[in-house]
């Protein structure tokens, strides 16, 4: 990994600020307060702090190397873990009665965390630019088209990131922005 000068800096920033589950949980929130049911959201975001927190656990512990699971072997584990978790929480959600128009997104997250772990048994994928493609998807189709007017160079940023932090390669981050746009585009497209 390169450190010192301004695009660098910029670039870790950026995979810090936009870490996986920024983007998905936000556009989540964004879709809960337009349905006028914000609690929902809330709870989605409560849930990916929890996943976040597990990874911080498992850097201190010394079981993962560093928050953004680098290293492909490290994976499998944290990833089974994060699915299995956002299946519960849809589970119970649809339980609880939350609306559909909640429950078809956040089925996005145990979907994406499946395709995610198929992915990363053959090479890497970038996960950043996964789920930041994903959140994109979903607000431009969801809530407007223009969100795609900032979501795009958005998306753009943490993709150039990526690769310029040594990451992942530029595949690796088409790779990752095409499932996660992919899947919310089909998911979404599937459900109406």
């Amino acid at each position: 990994m390169r450190t010192g000068n301004a695009p660098d800096r910029l670039a870790r920033w950026t995979g810090r600020l936009f870490a996986p589950p920024v983007l998905p949980v936000a556009a989540g929130c964004a879709l809960s307060w337009r349905a006028a049911s914000p609690g929902w959201g809330i709870t989605a975001a409560g849930c990916a702090a929890l996943a976040a927190m597990a990874i911080g656990l498992g850097v201190r512990r010394g079981w993962w190397s560093d928050w953004e699971l680098s290293r492909r072997a490290e994976r499998p584990l944290p990833l089974a873990l994060a699915t299995a978790g956002a299946l519960v929480v849809w589970l119970a959600s649809w339980w609880l009665g939350a609306p559909r128009e909640l429950l078809v997104p956040a089925a996005l997250a145990p979907l994406g965390g499946a395709a995610f772990m198929l992915c990363t048994r053959r090479g890497k994928v970038s996960l950043h630019t996964s789920a930041a493609a994903g959140g994109v998807a979903l607000l431009s189709i969801e809530v407007s088209g223009w969100c795609a007017v900032v979501g795009v160079p958005l998306l753009a940023l943490v993709a150039w990131s990526r690769v310029r932090i040594g990451a992942h390669t530029g595949r690796q981050v088409w790779a990752g922005g095409a499932l996660g746009a992919g899947l919310t585009a089909v998911v979404l497209w599937l459900a109406r």
